[in-house]
């Protein structure tokens, strides 16, 4: 049996995610978060992966450091073939049981650093912007999952890639971003529409900070 990942039913979401196509929602993303941590449970991976009434919850955070962003490409060692040799502007991946605990911890933030911790080591860190929600429904594979975007701000470019059987990395400016947008997979490209080409890298255009 697969591993079970962290789910919540999508009727609960629904008042707040209204759009089909590709968005990011930041106006509503506090009331999203409260209501996944509310109603939180857990299913086997392989049956949410065709189970429409819920969605698979995956924190998925960018790392900027100034006006760069490190751009991910995923090799044909990942997991998920869907997204081999796709490059990506997010470290993320599904929650289990075991980043919860029976303190009042946030389970979304306890798996958020450990996928971040296994798969690259960065310097220093200044703070960890929350910025939206990621949903889109265009496919049967997005239609099951929620992205909680996030941005860790570094402050040194200092980085290792821990899995590097998996990806590697490389610091691409803001403005050259966009020479990569057809290969990008689809969160990413909606994290570069609706939030990186308008935010330009400035720092003056970050979320809610938070600490991990």
């Amino acid at each position: 049996m697969s591993e079970k990942v962290l789910i919540v039913q999508k009727g609960l979401l629904s008042p707040h995610i209204q759009s089909e196509s590709g968005c990011l929602i930041t106006e509503a993303k506090e009331e999203i978060v409260n209501t996944i941590l509310d109603n939180q449970a857990f299913m086997h991976r392989d049956d949410a992966e065709y189970d429409f009434d819920h969605k698979q919850i995956i924190p998925y955070v960018a790392i900027r450091n100034g006006n760069n962003y490190l751009l991910l490409k995923r090799l044909s060692r990942q997991t998920e073939k869907r997204l081999h040799h796709k490059y990506s502007l997010g470290i993320g991946g599904h929650i289990n049981p075991h980043h919860s605990s029976e303190h009042d911890d946030n389970i979304i933030l306890k798996g958020l650093y450990r996928e971040l911790n296994e798969e690259v080591s960065l310097g220093p860190q200044d703070t960890m912007d929350f910025v939206g929600i990621i949903n889109d429904e265009r496919n049967n594979v997005s239609r099951v999952h929620l992205g909680l975007f996030y941005i860790l701000n570094v402050l040194s470019p200092e980085y290792k890639v821990l899995e590097t059987d998996k990806m590697t990395a490389r610091w691409v400016q803001t403005d050259d971003l966009e020479s990569y947008y057809d290969d990008l997979e689809t969160w990413s490209q909606i994290v570069y529409d609706q939030y990186i080409r308008n935010d330009k890298g400035s720092k003056g255009s970050r979320g809610q900070g938070v600490k991990g």
